[in-house]
């Protein structure tokens, strides 16, 4: 029920619709040009809701987009119209969830600004849930506190725990886990798509997306899949990576560790797993290396059009094996989530 819409040779067109999206999106048979084109004007950077993942078993999906340039009572036919294609393309459900991954009183927020949500009045057969993850900046001074409590010389252990527990930092990688786990079991329990987004649909959005594919499919718990994970979700989907972790240039404001809690998501549920994946902490500190450490061209620039535009091509991914020594689990295979 979902097919290609835009190939590479498209590149031109979609660059057009939304230059921070890849080369190469899926959207439902029944979503025309006009209705993309269409949804992406009254979606925040243009960003309209494109495929994340997909569950051959039931025909549900996860797909993500930004919010809506709704306010408090505009409208777009051709947004409407292409939420119920991703709906109509899994007929085991009835509904669509329409999950926004922020506060309801930060969404709500951005309605004053010509911003906002879906209104469930306006499209039909939705279900909408707020999850209540917190932005850019709350995170990055929650990681500043924790760095704090970690620098501390000679701390009591009730000290520390204060200290981790007043930086909210676990409390946030709770949200996002609790985020994913929701999506995944609409998925794979209720055989229902979801469609999320934050704001502008490239942080929250990815950190859930990521570990609702992660818990689905046992395919992203290996070495190779957690890799093609990464690149799918964070690097084709237009994750800033300079502006998040500074790697050239930008504003200190920007700044914030995204990808860092996916990361330490992934280890927690490690933890709990360890035998449902192929790779130890040490491949997920490898990735976190390398993230700051400019080194490979698919952690530098905000997307894969900027990354073309100053050439910036030598992969990371395909080159991991050669730099990882001892990061496989002996032993793995245990069933997670719908894997």
């Amino acid at each position: 029920m979902l097919v290609v819409f835009c190939r590479s040779n498209n590149q031109s067109f979609l660059s057009q619709v939304c230059d921070s999206y890849p080369t190469e999106v899926y959207v439902p048979k029944a979503a025309t040009a006009h209705i993309i084109v269409g949804s992406s004007k009254f979606r925040s950077r243009r960003r309209f809701p494109a495929l994340s993942y997909y569950c051959k078993d039931n025909n549900a999906s996860i797909c993500r987009s930004s919010q809506p340039l709704s306010g408090f009572s505009a409208r777009c036919l051709e947004d409407e119209q292409m939420l119920q294609a991703i709906r109509k393309a899994n007929p085991g459900s009835d509904f669509l969830y329409v999950v926004d991954t922020r506060p309801k009183l930060n969404a709500m927020a951005n309605r004053a600004a010509g911003k906002g949500y879906e209104n469930e009045d306006n499209y039909s057969n939705i279900k909408f849930q707020f999850i209540g993850i917190e932005n850019i900046h709350v995170m990055r001074n929650s990681l500043q506190k924790m760095l704090e409590v970690c620098e501390l010389k000679s701390p009591s252990m009730s000290d520390f725990l204060w200290g981790l527990e007043n930086s909210g930092w676990l409390k946030h990688i709770k949200a996002i886990m609790d985020a994913g786990i929701f999506i995944a079991k609409a998925v794979a329990e209720e055989g229902v798509s979801v469609l999320v987004h934050c704001s502008d649909g490239w942080d929250r959005t990815a950190q859930v997306c990521s570990v609702a594919s992660l818990l689905l499919d046992p395919h992203y718990r290996t070495m190779k899949g957690f890799m093609v994970l990464i690149e799918k979700d964070w690097v084709s989907f237009g994750h800033k990576f300079n502006h998040r972790y500074g790697n050239l240039d930008g504003d200190p404001k920007e700044i914030s560790p995204v990808i860092d809690q996916f990361i330490e998501c992934v280890w927690q549920l490690m933890e709990q797993f360890p035998c449902a994946f192929e790779f130890n902490e040490r491949f997920l500190i490898h990735i976190q290396h390398h993230v700051y450490s400019c080194q490979f061209g698919n952690f530098l620039c905000n997307s894969q059009k900027e990354r073309r535009e100053l050439k910036y091509g030598r992969p990371f991914f395909g080159r991991a094996f050669l730099y990882v020594r001892g990061t496989r689990t002996p032993a793995w295979g245990v069933s997670l989530g719908g894997g």
